[in-house]
């Protein structure tokens, strides 16, 4: 290195120091990015040679080195630009990327002043003319991606022309200025095809991973939704007389031991009731017609009573009906209007006698209410039936 003149000291410097990232860099890259893989093997040559040139203790060595540290470079990516849309080629590629610093060694020792041969001045100037064809191509095609690779190209390939061109001063700086900022532009090219291009790529990926998540997760929501549904529905229908569609005898009884137990203090009746002579109504018409009855009048206290009320299923033809907030008074005049309209069914016609029990005056617990409300019925029945009948009434 100090065989070199200062101006040679920093161009070694700024080759060293860029190779060594990008080429270093490059090593860790997935072989799924050829174009950024061998870009990254470009730099291996002028990596060697630049080091090279820094251990030399000849003069002429140190400067033929460092030039074909460049020129390599620039060929070696002129090369990278010409296959990268071919995976082909790839193996045979990255073999002259690594065999090149070791055939410009065995040319440097053999031919020294090979570098000041005006030959690589035409060889450069080729250079400039192919990297200006892809720059005019690639725009007209609208293919902005490898701008910079190739502004780049451009930059390094002026640097090493002007000084060989004209060597003032000024040639110098501008050569260094140039060489600074290509280097500069191969390493935003490099980050953009590497970094930049995982980066955005986790993103995408993260982001539709995110919207992925949100989709089943709206999907479990709405599939955890309807399993609930579901589980309610088949609650429902256990609760539910498969016959008659009214609750069945054990939900009718929890509805009713609830209530007492959510408030004590609450007023509310229950009507129980049955079929008169239901039994001759079967031995007659058939289990058919008796069961088309219980279903008949389901649908008759499910269009007379309250949306509130409850009706549930006793047993056989006898039904209970929960009326919240339904003092006795309130609870006759709905057993009374239930029981003129069941009158009026026809084929068959059939009659209903019922029997009222209020809370808390008739009884304490919902089993107190219910013996209520059954003894209030037998008196409907030894009244001739059809008829409505209030618990005090027995204790009268």
């Amino acid at each position: 290195m100090f065989y070199l003149g200062l101006e040679n000291q920093i161009h070694l410097f700024i080759i060293v120091l860029f190779s060594s990232y990008i080429y270093l860099s490059s090593l860790s890259i997935k072989y799924d990015m050829p174009l950024a893989k061998h870009f990254g093997a470009a730099f291996f040559t002028p990596l060697v040679l630049s080091l090279l040139s820094f251990l030399s203790i000849n003069n002429e060595h140190s400067r033929s080195f460092l030039f074909f540290a460049e020129f390599l470079l620039i060929t070696s990516i002129i090369l990278v630009i010409a296959v990268k849309k071919s995976s082909d080629p790839a193996n045979i590629l990255m073999f002259i990327l690594y065999s090149l610093p070791v055939i410009m060694i065995v040319l440097v020792f053999n031919f020294v002043s090979l570098y000041r041969s005006f030959v690589f001045d035409i060889i450069i100037s080729l250079y400039i003319c192919t990297v200006i064809i892809f720059i005019v191509t690639n725009f007209l095609t609208k293919q902005y991606s490898s701008f910079a690779l190739y502004w780049g190209t451009m930059l390094v390939c002026a640097s090493l022309l002007v000084p060989r061109l004209a060597s003032s001063d000024t040639a110098a700086i501008i050569s260094l200025a140039v060489k600074t900022a290509g280097y500069i532009v191969f390493s935003v090219f490099f980050y953009r095809s590497t970094v930049y291009q995982l980066e955005t790529s986790h993103s995408l990926k993260t982001a539709q991973l995110e919207k992925i998540n949100q989709s089943v997760q709206r999907e479990v929501e709405r599939r955890v939704e309807q399993i609930e549904q579901e589980r309610l529905k088949l609650a429902e229908m256990e609760k539910t007389d498969e016959l008659s569609g009214a609750y069945t005898k054990k939900a009718i009884k929890e509805m009713i031991a609830n209530m007492i137990e959510r408030n004590p203090n609450a007023e509310f009746s229950v009507i129980m009731f049955d079929i008169d002579n239901f039994k001759i109504i079967n031995n007659v018409h058939g289990r058919i017609i008796g069961d088309k009855c219980l279903r008949n009048l389901v649908n008759i206290a499910g269009s007379t009573l309250r949306s509130d009320d409850k009706l549930g299923r006793y047993i056989a033809d006898r039904f209970i009906v929960l009326l919240p907030g339904a003092n006795p008074v309130k609870a006759y005049l709905a057993a009374e209007r239930f029981r003129k309209t069941v009158e009026k069914t026809t084929n068959p016609h059939y009659t209903i006698s019922l029997g009222i029990a209020s809370f808390p005056y008739d009884a304490s617990n919902a089993k107190e209410l219910i013996n209520a409300s059954e003894k209030a019925l037998q008196l409907s029945k030894k009244k001739g039936r059809n008829t409505v009948s209030h618990y005090s009434e027995t204790t009268g």
